[in-house]
């Protein structure tokens, strides 16, 4: 048993940054500082880096039982990161009663980095599976959401916001039956009555509130378990676009549709569960409890022994019965039907991108215009508070592995503070997407380690210039100035990476 399983909370403080802190006398006790060499052989070659840390099979010298070892640097860039480091020892000795989040062993420190062993989940990311199948079948995806929602459960029942729920950070066990959440290192502490402000979390699935620079809250994982069910229903990013600027206002503005062609065969009350956690206003956000009580999540039918894939196409036939007749709104009843494409040529199979001609019209999407569908993805993640450096498991030997690093970001005072196209508290405005769709196996394989959602964006109507950071807080702020060169710029703490 873990040495850390009876961690009580008299063994642990808040900080003013949601960051826990662990007591002197209770980090004497857990942490080794004999050689881990002397507990374990360790494998020379890690089967994930980042830029900050490593992850490692280990295999005990007397048990024979295999673990994965996170070695991560106490330094970086000159700034220490052994809080940070200990907070997420801390979360994860919190949840060692939690069967959803990846169990911690015992903790190694040595003078220049920290390891931490962890539970080996030989199933390796659910990315994986989604970079081998494109998308999960419905039931599948039940199955898998249900395992994400428990665990988020456990973590919002001890004010614990994980803030990075993604693909990436979701393990499936050997035989994909069990899924964990893993990488809390930039999970925060939400106390009633704090206002903790950061820009952190992944492009792709951090919450519009988070953007804005509002304080931190439990909600925005829920918005995350939004995002991710969009993707894994559909094999595409919801928000994505082609700038980073573009990506964070789709976001704040919720730009949000469901092509049909994507969405064929998904039940309306799929449909209907995104809409109700991707709620721009916090607040009018479903709780993680009502999200396990959601008539889609209760469904007991086709939910499948083991998480498993479905590529495009194996249910591009499927009857539409359950399926809304026009989730976009617009033309419905035209465009793609499975593999007919588009006036009789080649056209849009969702497969194999778009070899289609000018002046089709795909589900009401604007026009075609030969676009080979394997263009451009939605970029790499942006970073977050590099604490943690190593993200959960990688697909590399099929079991735990490190993500990439989260490096530290291009640091500014203060984000931008969109304000949402709509009503606050109402589920997200659609839009008619006027770009070719494009293909889920698209990637961007400019990053040597990416550890962004290699999910490819839902294409929609774009200016061909996007606006920069400045014309964006001047069309959302309009008060607000560009701040005053100075002759020492101004910097986040190293601490403290930022979304832009």
């Amino acid at each position: 048993m873990s040495v850390l399983s009876d961690l009580s909370k008299a063994d642990y403080k808040t900080a003013s940054d949601g960051l826990l802190e662990l007591s002197e006398e209770r980090l004497r006790s857990i942490m080794r500082t004999e050689p881990i060499t002397d507990v374990y052989h360790v494998e020379q070659t890690p089967f994930a880096r980042g830029k900050f840390a490593s992850v490692r099979k280990i295999r005990h010298l007397v048990s024979g039982e295999e673990y994965a070892a996170k070695f991560i640097r106490k330094r970086r860039r000159a700034a220490d990161t052994t809080r940070e480091i200990l907070h997420e020892v801390a979360v994860l000795a919190l949840c060692a009663s939690s069967s959803r989040v990846v169990s911690l062993h015992e903790v190694y420190e040595t003078r220049s980095e920290v390891a931490i062993v962890l539970e080996l989940c030989a199933g390796g990311e659910l990315q994986r599976l989604l970079d081998e199948e494109e998308r999960l079948t419905e039931g599948a995806a039940r199955r898998a959401l249900r395992h994400v929602l428990e665990g988020l459960a456990h973590l919002h029942a001890r004010r614990l916001a994980h803030l990075d729920l993604k693909p990436q950070n979701l393990l499936l066990s050997a035989a994909g039956e069990e899924l964990l959440i893993c990488d809390f290192g930039i999970s925060r502490a939400i106390q009633p009555g704090a206002h903790v402000r950061e820009i952190l979390g992944t492009r792709d699935y951090v919450a519009p509130e988070i953007l804005s620079y509002e304080p931190l809250s439990l909600a925005a994982d829920i918005w995350s378990v939004g995002v991710l069910a969009y993707v894994l229903l559909s094999g595409y990013s919801p928000f994505a676009g082609d700038t980073k600027q573009e990506t964070y206002l789709n976001i704040a503005q919720c730009q949000l549709s469901f092509p049909r062609e994507l969405f064929r065969g998904v039940s309306q009350r799929a449909v209907q569960f995104i809409r109700e956690t991707l709620v721009v206003d916090p607040k009018g956000r479903l709780t993680v409890e009502e999200c396990l009580e959601h008539p889609w999540l209760k469904d007991e039918s086709d939910i499948p022994p083991a998480i498993v894939g479905v590529g495009f196409g194996a249910t591009d036939l499927a009857s539409d019965d359950d399926t809304p007749n026009d989730l976009n709104g617009h033309n419905g009843h035209n465009g793609i039907n499975g593999h007919n494409g588009i006036n009789g040529h080649n056209g849009v199979n969702g497969h194999n991108g778009v070899n289609g001609h000018n002046g089709s019209t795909v589900n009401g999407v604007g026009s075609v215009n030969g676009v080979n569908g394997c263009t451009n993805v939605n970029g790499v993640t942006v970073t977050v508070n590099g604490v943690n450096g190593v993200k959960g498991h990688n697909g590399v030997s099929e079991c735990n592995g490190a993500n990439s690093a989260h490096d530290d970001a291009e640091s500014s005072s203060r984000p931008a503070s969109p304000a949402p196209a709509g009503e606050r508290g109402e589920p997200c405005a659609e839009e008619e997407r006027d770009k070719p769709l494009k293909h889920a196996h698209a990637r961007d394989v400019s990053p040597p380690f990416p550890d962004a959602p290699s999910t490819p964006k839902v294409s929609r109507k774009s200016h061909p210039h996007p606006p920069s950071v400045l014309a964006l807080c001047k069309k959302f702020q309009p008060d607000y100035e560009k701040p005053a060169a100075c002759a020492c710029p101004v910097r986040a703490p190293p601490d403290r990476a930022v979304l832009c």
